[in-house]
């Protein structure tokens, strides 16, 4: 294991040597203009995660890389018929027609013009000044940034968004999704696309992997890395023959707790006041239930009067709650300590107990715990 490197995904140290190649060219993209300004290789190592299973390259990109970028796959047929049918099914299939989407690392705009054709209203991030000028000729918003946390885009929040082949390229792909999620409206969905390790892996394709890609994707890491991040996978599938690994997308949101916490209150206070109003006619309480739920509820609402609690499990019998210290009686204490009213908290078990309280020959009230106090009718 490699005691300097950490995974780039679930940070993690647990690393170990997973491929190691010399001679690579010490970048694809960067092609020389004279034969006579040959370069020597360079020996280059990939790590696997012990924990998460990604792998990744330890190094990082020059600050300048993208730069004068300029590499480009629009130029093969292929691609155009792929691109743009892969533009119209993600279009069509989240209904975004004249919804905002925004591709990050559009490169020259030619998958900008292919969501425009399929209805949707795209924009695009480009870092790359030689791309941005191409796609800025196609007069589509393209905004001149790296993708991270702090960005927010102009013109957002988006409805949806397109990353293709990009997130093999970034140091911080966990800053870079986490950066999407902030520029997306709620409930925006997107397609994240990158090359394949599983092809890579089944093929032994060993030329698949050279320094200007950080990162190696399998489907596993990829939804991993969606979700880890703020999204939903909805859908993982390959493209283009298998050499990609795409997902689908959507934004996850925080569960909204403000109507749990309002019931915090509520309750207990329905709780106190209906056993506040039973004790005024001079009926006696018991609870059932000192379950989790029953004990929670106690420790909230802490009503005064009740005279014990009954439990069906033998284990709680003899002993006190732990907040207002009431005994906990099996069932069959209620018919040698009779009570007017059985307050029951044990909410999974709830039609057991108003079985067994009938069967026991109950004649009292039997009142259910809800967002109010409810009445179990004879």
């Amino acid at each position: 294991m490699s005691a300097d490197i950490t995974c780039r995904l679930c940070h993690s140290p647990r690393m170990r040597e997973w491929l190691r190649l010399k001679g690579s060219p010490r970048s694809v993209q960067r092609l020389l203009s004279s034969g006579k300004h040959a370069q020597d290789g360079i020996d280059f190592t990939l790590f696997g995660c012990l924990d998460c299973g990604f792998v990744q390259a330890p190094r990082t990109l020059e600050e300048d890389y993208y730069d004068d970028y300029v590499m480009t796959a629009t130029h093969s047929r292929q691609m155009r018929q792929y691109q743009s049918e892969q533009a119209a099914d993600f279009v069509g299939r989240f209904a975004l027609g004249g919804k905002s989407v925004l591709e990050v690392g559009c490169g020259d705009g030619n998958f900008l013009e292919y969501l425009h054709d399929a209805g949707a209203m795209p924009s695009g991030v480009e870092p790359s000044q030689p791309f941005r000028e191409l796609a800025e000729k196609r007069s589509y918003p393209i905004f001149a940034e790296y993708m991270g946390r702090k960005l927010r885009v102009p013109a957002g929040p988006y409805a949806g968004f397109v990353t293709r082949q990009v997130l093999e390229h970034v140091e911080d792909p966990n800053n870079f999704l986490a950066g999407i999620r902030a520029n997306l409206m709620p409930g925006g969905v997107g397609l994240i696309e990158v090359p394949c390790l599983e092809k890579a892996l089944d093929q032994c394709r060993f030329y698949d992997f050279f320094p200007d890609h950080l990162n190696y994707f399998s489907a596993s890491t990829l939804r991993y890395a969606a979700e880890l991040n703020g999204f939903e996978t909805l859908e993982s599938c390959r493209g283009m023959d298998g050499e990609y690994n795409i997902v689908y997308v959507r934004r996850r949101e925080v569960p909204d707790s403000a109507k749990l916490q309002a019931a915090v209150e509520m309750t207990a206070s329905h709780m106190k006041d209906f056993i506040r109003e039973q004790r005024r006619f001079g009926k006696r309480i018991a609870l059932w239930g000192a379950g989790g739920k029953g004990l929670a509820l106690l420790g909230a609402a802490r009503p005064e009067g009740v005279a014990y609690v009954v439990d069906s499990d033998p284990h709680k019998w003899q002993k006190f709650t732990p907040i207002l210290g009431l005994p906990i009686y099996p069932p069959d204490h209620l018919a040698e300590d009779p009570v007017d009213v059985v307050f029951v908290t044990a909410l999974a078990y709830e039609q057991e107990i108003l079985a067994g309280l009938r069967e026991r020959g109950f004649t009292g009230t039997i009142a259910l715990l809800g967002e109010s106090v409810r009445i179990a009718q004879p």
